[in-house]
């Protein structure tokens, strides 16, 4: 069997990584970035738009959203990270740290990309609309 049809196993040091800061810390890093981002995306799309309107310098409004999805992917790529170090699996019926950790993981990945879609949707919105357009 080659080692790519195996499932991953993950190692003794990374189960224990799992149980500690470092490994607690990336989990929720993975979770808690994406949202926190795209909010502080939204609320700094109308600070920089004000600028933007007065200065007449639009694209200078492109920069917001792409740091923050930036940020978002990163803490996507992080929890896939941690999924692939507790075993990539998805099913677990034991409440062990290997199942919390791999649905942390999970949920890390899938917040991160519906955050992801949101920030790319308020970007959308600076190429449809002018920075001075107003309701």
């Amino acid at each position: 069997m080659s080692s790519d049809a195996r499932p991953h196993i993950a190692a003794p040091d990374d189960r224990t990584r799992f149980t500690r800061w470092p490994g607690l810390l990336t989990l929720t890093l993975g979770i808690v970035v994406g949202p926190v981002a795209m909010l502080v995306n939204e609320e700094l799309i109308y600070v920089t738009n004000m600028w933007a309107c007065g200065t007449g310098k639009q694209l200078a409004m492109h920069i917001v959203p792409l740091l923050c999805l930036l940020a978002t992917l990163g803490a996507g790529f992080l929890a896939w990270a941690d999924w692939v170090r507790v075993g990539r699996g998805v099913e677990d019926e034991a409440a062990t740290i290997d199942s919390r950790s791999r649905f942390l993981a999970l949920s890390g990945m899938a917040i991160s990309a519906l955050s992801a879609l949101l920030i790319l949707a308020q970007w959308l919105s600076i190429f449809v609309f002018g920075a001075c357009m107003r309701a």
